[in-house]
């Protein structure tokens, strides 16, 4: 791992949030026949997309300097758990709504924003779009639960809306 770039490790953060992604898409899938919670679903994908793009793009507009440099162990590390985490979830383990955010909720608060947070602080450039990417970043884990719908808030609720 010594020789882990900072491009690699910006390539790293991209497949995780794309497997995010994936497996919130199907999870949208997997509760089609509920339609709000198929919403909420899609909404949380569309949000990993759109950390996906932000992370292509911090990787275009680098430097070819910026990008060879060592990545930062610890970070690396960290990416490395999240990919792991983040593949080994699948639909399978899915048989309710309280199985699916319970996935969901290990995956936000996993290394994932871990190493977004490392980028963003280390790469993003000025303040205002380190501010401004901080508060995307929060607002996107306090969505999990604050864009669930109300109904569907206790345990209890999400366990009996079952997956198909």
């Amino acid at each position: 791992m010594a020789d882990i770039t900072v491009s690699d490790l910006i390539g790293l953060a991209i497949q995780i949030e794309n497997t995010c992604k994936t497996l919130y898409e199907g999870m949208e899938k997997k509760f089609v026949h509920t339609p709000e919670i198929a919403t909420y679903w899609h909404h949380l994908a569309n949000e990993e997309a759109g950390h996906a793009r932000w992370l292509e793009d911090l990787r275009a507009r680098s430097t070819a300097d910026e990008l060879q440099k060592k990545a930062n162990a610890e970070v690396l590390q960290r990416a490395v758990l999240a990919l792991k985490v983040s593949k080994f979830q699948s639909g399978k383990h899915i048989h309710n709504l309280e199985d699916a955010y319970q996935i969901a909720n290990e995956l936000e608060n996993s290394e994932t924003n871990a190493v977004f947070e490392f980028l963003i602080t280390n790469y993003s450039g000025d303040h205002g779009t380190v501010h401004f990417l901080r508060n995307q970043l929060n607002a996107h884990m306090t969505d999990l639960q604050s864009k669930l719908p109300a109904m569907y808030q206790s345990k209890a609720a999400r366990r009996a809306i079952k997956a198909s």
